[in-house]
């Protein structure tokens, strides 16, 4: 079975949560079947990799902002038809709900009668065009892509709800499926400490909490920040410091006025994008993983700090409830609450046995979050969504 897996954009090239579940699950998926990833890459020239175990064809696209804080970008990919057509895929998963790549592999698969299945990660616009825009789009394309793709996943009920939304009569809701987000688990077991990070960024008896996120809005790491300012206002903070490790996307310098603003320059380290590989480096040295985020699905550099056995503070969403178990194998905390955030910080930075009991448990529950399981169950829904067409085939329809 030839599987083609679609997307805006992925790994190496860029660096996101979407990139990185495409890439864990294509490197699963290739160990039975031959994978191409079809993704816009940063070369002005189509460029063919051999990844791990799977084949990586990026295209040269088109960016246009469309907003900048949050940063978004419409990524228009021409090359997108005629590579979808030379490969001759069985069987298509496309990979976000709205994106240029995934309505052309929509149209494509409508019209060469091939399968295809949809992952649902979620988005939020602030402007009001933006807004009426997505409006526009589920009334059209939107609507005819749901009911006809042969399954839809989707990693938190907040993205369920949002596409039940757009298809009201319950034509969609008995093919959507549950699909929580993955990685390779033993990736992240007994990484070893970084020694040129550690000699970077440690000091004697300090503590290091790592954030590794897209600088965005509803990513919360204002709160985090407020929380470090509230720490100072009441003790020394020399001994902690936070690195914030990935790419702006619209909030940086936002954050960067704030910590001036508290006096923080010393503490709050910003790091930038880093290659996948790189964060494991970073997790190697922290003590402690924080991600504040206002809305997830389920964060995929959680899943990593968990595998890795960091003690993690998490905002007290609906996904985290599902993965963690508060005070067992982390620390759940009100989102958008800088005080109990600064106090969940202090009682782990004074707390090391705390902290090791946390990250030991939580390498433990994060078992069941591995790409290698999730793969499985994509095979078979893949070869389900085969025989549905070619029954209709036979049959004439459709």
């Amino acid at each position: 079975m030839k599987i083609v897996l679609s997307v805006h954009t992925a790994y190496p090239d860029f660096i996101g949560g979407r990139e990185h579940h495409v890439h864990f699950l294509a490197s699963e998926l290739a160990r039975t079947d031959e994978v191409v990833v079809i993704a816009g890459g940063k070369s002005r020239k189509e460029q063919r990799r051999s990844m791990r175990g799977y084949t990586l064809v990026t295209l040269p696209m088109i960016s246009i902002k469309v907003s900048t804080n949050p940063l978004q970008i419409y990524r228009i990919i021409p090359k997108f038809l005629s590579c979808l057509k030379q490969e001759s895929p069985d069987i298509l998963h496309v990979f976000e709900y709205g994106s240029y790549s995934t309505d052309i592999t929509y149209f494509y698969a409508k019209k060469y009668k091939i399968p295809f299945l949809l992952n649902v990660y979620g988005y939020q616009f602030n402007k009001l065009f933006l807004k009426l825009s997505k409006k526009l789009y589920e009334q059209t394309i939107g609507k005819r892509l749901l009911k006809d793709a042969s399954k839809i996943f989707f990693s938190s009920k907040t993205q369920q709800d949002e596409m039940l939304s757009i298809i009201k009569d319950g034509q969609i809701k008995n093919k959507m499926m549950l699909q929580e987000n993955s990685i390779r688990v033993d990736d992240y077991k007994n990484i070893a400490p970084n020694p040129d990070l550690a000699r970077k960024y440690r000091t004697i008896d300090g503590v290091i909490l790592l954030a590794v996120v897209r600088l965005l809005p509803r990513k919360g790491i204002k709160y985090l920040v407020d929380a470090l300012h509230k720490i100072k206002n009441k003790s020394n903070t020399e001994n902690i410091r936070l690195l914030i490790v990935g790419p702006d996307c619209g909030e940086q310098a936002n954050l960067k006025r704030l910590v001036q603003m508290y006096g923080l320059t010393s503490s709050v380290i910003f790091i930038g994008a880093v290659a996948p590989n790189e964060v494991k480096d970073f997790l190697s040295v922290c003590d402690i993983f924080v991600l504040p985020s206002l809305y997830e699905g389920l964060p995929l550099a959680l899943l990593e700090a968990m595998a890795s056995g960091r003690a993690v503070i998490f905002s007290d969403l609906n996904c985290a409830k599902k993965i963690i178990q508060n005070g067992v194998n982390g620390l759940l905390v009100p989102p958008a609450d800088s005080s109990a955030l600064a106090q969940a910080i202090v009682r782990l930075a004074h707390d090391k046995n705390l902290r090791q009991d946390l990250g030991t448990n939580a390498e433990k529950s994060i078992k069941g979050n591995n790409s290698y399981h999730e793969a499985q169950a994509l095979r078979c829904e893949y070869g389900k969504a085969l025989k549905r067409y070619q029954a209709k085939t036979s049959a004439g329809i459709g």
